[in-house]
């Protein structure tokens, strides 16, 4: 992905709520996005089934890839470009990477090559600045009375990381003692980071987007690691194939495809908005992506839910 190039301001300076430029961002910023307000969604806190998907549109708006055939990870992988590193340019973006170098070296130390382990503390960290930043947005939205189209995108971002979680808990089945290292990293994260944003929000993005390039590291020297055996390509749980919507034979290593799809896209976003705030530009805006590699066409993604939604219906008659 060559990421998103142009930015466009949209909004006047009432920045009045419009539905169909909330539309617009979304679908722009990730192409083939919907606005699914119309669909309901099924949440189950009892019992063993953690995750229930009442129709395929479920979670569509937190991914790019929701429905990903094996052609469209054959091209995804054929046509993965890696993210290009931001150079940092000031002060704060020196600490924003020396910060993210550090966490590397220490993880590095902690769990080597032990990659799902390490895939599960990554996520649980990694899900925290989205909900963060949404949350203060979403309160600085109402302090001003106005719209704001980050919020959506940012609280996007923190459910596709924890779908992320989600996925390799599946996998690692962690014990309660990693559960509980676990909550205790997140506790620390979660107020550090809200710390980090309320001092600095440009800084706080930045990190966000070095710590994203980092996770596609991580995930291309898995895939690396699972072509030379050194890591067993088991099952993809069901979660992640309902989640991303892939086939039914998909293993561990059409779930990393996937997932470093999504960290690339968290990437491009996290940099884009430290820009535009170190350029005081923090009205609603409107994301352009161009050459976009993997292109998602909106028109067959129709088509496809036309023809899931009929075979729905067939199947009730």
């Amino acid at each position: 992905m060559n990421g998103l190039s142009k930015v466009t301001r949209f909004a006047s300076s009432t920045r009045a709520f419009n539905p169909s430029s909330f539309n617009n961002t979304t679908t722009q910023l990730y192409p083939g996005f919907k606005c699914l307000s119309q669909h309901t969604r099924s949440f189950s806190f009892l019992g063993q089934p953690q995750y229930k998907k009442q129709s395929p549109e479920y979670h569509r708006n937190s991914t790019l890839y929701a429905h990903t055939s094996r052609d469209k990870l054959l091209k995804i992988e054929k046509e993965f470009i890696p993210i290009e590193r931001h150079q940092p340019q000031n002060i704060s973006d020196n600490v924003a990477r020396f910060a993210v170098w550090l966490l590397r070296k220490a993880s590095n130390l902690v769990f080597k090559e032990k990659y799902i382990h390490y895939a599960c503390v990554l996520e649980t960290v990694a899900a925290v600045p989205g909900m963060v930043a949404g949350m203060l947005q979403h309160l600085k939205t109402l302090r001003r009375m106005e719209h704001n189209n980050w919020i959506k995108i940012l609280l996007d971002e923190a459910e596709n990381e924890r779908m992320h979680l989600m996925t390799f808990m599946e996998i690692s089945m962690p014990t309660k003692l990693e559960r509980n290292l676990i909550t205790l990293a997140q506790g620390a994260y979660w107020n550090a980071f809200l710390l980090f944003y309320l001092i600095s929000p440009k800084t706080a993005h930045r990190f966000t987007g070095y710590l994203e390039e980092e996770a596609v590291i991580t995930y291309t020297n898995m895939l690396h690691d699972l072509d030379a055996g050194k890591v067993e390509n088991v099952e993809a749980p069901q979660i992640a194939r309902e989640y991303w919507g892939l086939p039914d034979d998909a293993k561990l290593r059409d779930v990393i495809l996937v997932i470093r799809q999504d960290e690339v896209d968290h990437g491009h976003v996290n940099h884009q908005l430290s820009n535009m705030i170190a350029t005081g530009n923090e009205d609603p805006v409107l994301f352009e992506s161009h050459d976009d590699p993997i292109n998602i066409n909106i028109e067959k993604e129709k088509q496809h839910q036309d023809k899931l939604h009929h075979q729905q219906q067939q199947h009730k008659n």
